[in-house]
């Protein structure tokens, strides 16, 4: 196609191929710019609803600015051609820039951060990227990271650099990259948001090591590998990576989704931490230590209640238990957000009290607390545990 104009945008050179189609340089001879155009596979809109289903996404899409994710421009069709077209990012994937190397730890913390912005962003608009790997990741000369194909997985059932896909039965198939898929979309369970911060996690893991989590070059034992067996410690591949690192990707490597960061932006936030020299709130030993062995018993200390928010800070002292005396070797004190209430269950609102209960956590895992350390229970340990009041509290997170 290199020379032919669709519409206005007049074919350069190819710049990428794989299962949704192949990508171009083009110039947008009405804007006097270069931009990347995506021309999907013959057929792939064929279908109605796959057709419908595609414009809503790409709408989505191109309202979503945010400056680490693609922008889209434009879907449309010319000459029986179906395209999408983005802006042209110069630079170097991540795969290429990764090629079997472990990456400099303060690179890798650098772009996960800005993975997690980026995927953040597209989560809080109801978009699930649902094939995220280094190949859709793109490095800009001047460092910034861009994720390229929100959205287009869902089209394909062969959309992965291996062509590995698993079909469940003739009307459910998976997609995705096989390497990079969490257990649960090899299950053909529903994906969701947990799903993006598994793949999240594989990357992360490739960079701090230069391979791969699950590497079984056989298409059944991978998906075997996946589904059962845990990832080598990413310290003994890479001394360079610190405690709290590996503590961030194996979490969300969790191969149960309730385990994993609840949201991605928890996930920044500890790589945020550490770049500042302070340890992960949410991929501590404590947390990991708290899904295995269940509910620790602790006792109130005091409470306070935010106004207007409806959100309730737990302050605890622990009971001199053989596992506190474990988790720690001198007295803590701890605290707990609880979750705001979205007051008139407003869907707007929704994703601003979830990232409300996050910051705050974050917030107060910063504070002093004198003579004494103090410890913030992660927001997914009381997620996970359903609670949303101080009676609750102390029933079900094991407080009397």
């Amino acid at each position: 196609m290199v020379g032919q104009v669709l519409k206005h945008y007049r074919i350069l050179e190819q710049i990428g191929a794989g299962g949704m189609g192949v990508v171009y340089r083009a110039h947008d001879e009405e804007l006097d710019r270069d931009v990347a155009i995506k021309v999907l596979p013959p057929g792939t809109l064929a279908d109605d609803s796959a057709g419908r289903r595609f414009r809503k996404e790409a709408l989505s899409l191109a309202r979503l600015n945010h400056p680490n994710v693609a922008t889209v421009h434009e879907f449309s069709s010319a000459q029986g051609v179906d395209f999408l077209v983005t802006e042209y990012i110069p630079g170097l994937g991540l795969d290429a820039r990764i090629a079997g190397r472990a990456l400099p730890v303060p690179e890798i913390m650098n772009l996960g951060i800005q993975l997690a912005q980026g995927l953040a962003a597209a989560h809080q608009q109801n978009l699930v990227h649902r094939d995220l790997k280094p190949a859709n990741i793109r490095i800009t000369p001047d460092g910034r990271l861009k994720i390229l194909d929100f959205g287009l997985a869902r089209l394909s059932s062969s959309a992965n650099d291996q062509g590995m896909t698993a079909t469940l039965t003739k009307s459910q198939e998976i997609t995705g990259t096989l390497p990079y898929m969490a257990p649960e979309q090899l299950r053909g369970e529903p994906t969701d948001t947990s799903s993006d911060i598994w793949s999240t996690g594989v990357v992360l893991y490739e960079a701090a090591t230069g391979t791969l989590p699950f590497r079984q070059g056989n298409g059944p034992l991978l998906i075997n590998s996946i589904l059962n067996e845990e990832p080598k410690s990413p310290r003994k591949l890479n001394s360079q990576v610190s405690p709290g690192l590996e503590n961030v990707i194996l979490k969300a490597l969790a191969k149960n989704p309730a385990h994993r960061y609840q949201s991605i932006r928890e996930l920044g936030v500890d790589l945020e931490r550490m770049t500042m020299g302070v340890s992960p709130v949410s991929a501590t030993r404590r947390d990991r230590l708290w899904n295995r062995t269940g509910p620790r018993r602790w006792w109130i200390a005091s409470a306070a209640a935010l106004p207007f928010l409806l959100a309730t800070l737990l302050v605890f002292r622990p009971i001199r238990s053989p596992l506190a005396a474990l988790l720690s070797s001198h007295e803590q004190k701890h605290i707990a957000v609880l979750p705001f209430d979205n007051i008139g269950n407003n869907p707007d609102t929704g994703a601003i009290t979830e990232g409300l209960m996050d910051s705050m956590t974050s917030k107060l895992s910063n504070l002093d607390a004198g003579d004494q350390s103090l410890w913030v229970v992660p927001a997914s340990v009381v997620r996970q545990s359903r609670v949303d009041d101080p009676a609750s509290a102390l029933r079900d997170l094991g407080m009397v």
